[in-house]
């Protein structure tokens, strides 16, 4: 299914919940609604389903206005966070269900379950009831009853919130798997940003009820469309004065100039580490934390925080001990525009030749 949106909004009382959200989703993409709680996500998702109404603004599948529809016309699956499972029902009836009250044959019915169940990887717990599994195969036979009835989008309303880490992220490749091998649309709502990152084909960034930037997950973390976007998006340091730093005393041309320092922009290093000496700073490590595979190391430049990573294959770094730093890049913004500044120094002089 194509879904155009267009000039959305959505108004609980004096709450602009929604506020003028345009977008496009070709067949088949999975998409993920990233951003903090209360922006407007399920807001979003819940207008798509037909179970809140937009203030303004157009809902278009295929080309045919669906505002006015009700949910059950709209060839809509909705996966919710606490899977809403019959509990009084066997895993095969919560999966039969959307079938029967469509009046499928008892054959039909039959056929689309057992194929269910054994896409789901519930084969073998078709006649168990939902108190008698675990989290992560109650939400995928919630998954198999939305896709039961051949819907041509799916809805999911932060389907992993109510599943432990471990089994959280097997679901995730699963998922992604699932929907790939359906070719279904999908759009799925998270304030995971780890999720979205690797679930989705492109990720739409909701906040305080805008549509921030739309974009692949490469594209999003690479080049972020706004501030918001760029300290949303992965681990850094926000900097009032840029100029500050070496190689960046320029930066600051434009007023009320302020940046934002992703760890992977710094390279830190032991006397001797960094080949471009000349364009180092002087800085003293703070704090480090031992993330698994990697350090993550806090260091002062002067009276400048900054937050950066270091290899496990090096030399293990300790607090109050003086480092050098280069800082390679950094995202600049002002009231005006954004955009990302490298360091001029990083560039290697014109060799001589004798």
């Amino acid at each position: 299914m194509h879904i155009e949106v267009r000039n959305l909004n959505k108004n609980f009382g004096d709450f602009h919940a929604v506020r003028d959200v345009s977008f496009d989703i070709e067949k088949g993409k999975l998409i993920g609604l990233l951003g903090p709680s209360g922006g407007g996500k399920t807001s979003i998702l819940r207008m798509l389903a037909g179970l809140e109404t937009p203030s303004s603004g157009d809902i278009v599948f295929h080309g045919k206005r669906v505002n006015d529809l009700p949910p059950q016309e709209r060839g809509i699956g909705f996966v919710f966070q606490n899977y809403a499972l019959f509990k009084h029902m066997t895993v095969y009836d919560n999966v039969a269900f959307g079938l029967k009250v469509k009046k499928h044959t008892k054959e039909q019915i039959r056929e689309r379950v057992m194929y269910l169940v054994e896409l789901t990887g519930l084969k073998g717990f078709e006649h168990r009831y939902p108190h008698q599994l675990s989290g992560g195969q109650r939400q995928r036979v919630a998954f198999a009853r939305a896709l039961a009835p051949e819907p041509q989008l799916l809805l999911l309303d932060e389907p992993f919130a109510a599943i432990d880490a471990k089994i959280r992220t097997e679901l995730r490749t699963w998922l992604k798997e699932m929907i790939e091998r359906v070719g279904i649309t999908s759009i799925f709502v998270t304030h995971d940003q780890e999720e979205a990152i690797e679930v989705a084909d492109e990720i739409m960034i909701i906040n305080k009820g805008r549509l921030e930037q739309k974009g692949s997950p490469w594209d999003i973390y690479k080049n972020p469309e706004t501030p918001f976007v760029a300290s949303f998006i992965g681990e850094s340091s926000f900097i009032d004065d840029i100029s500050s730093l070496k190689g960046f005393e320029s930066a600051a041309v434009q007023p009320d100039t302020k940046a934002l320092i992703r760890p992977e922009y710094i390279e830190i290093g032991k006397p001797g580490e960094i080949k471009l000496a000349s364009a180092t700073m002087p800085a003293v490590v703070k704090h480090i934390h031992f993330r698994g595979s990697e350090w993550m190391v806090e260091l002062a430049v002067g009276d400048t925080k900054l937050i950066t990573y270091r290899s496990l294959e090096k030399e293990v770094l300790k607090p109050g001990e003086a480092v050098s730093v280069l800082l390679h890049r950094a995202y600049l913004f002002n009231d005006q525009d954004s955009w990302i500044m490298e360091n001029p120094l990083k560039v290697d002089p014109m060799p001589i030749h004798i």
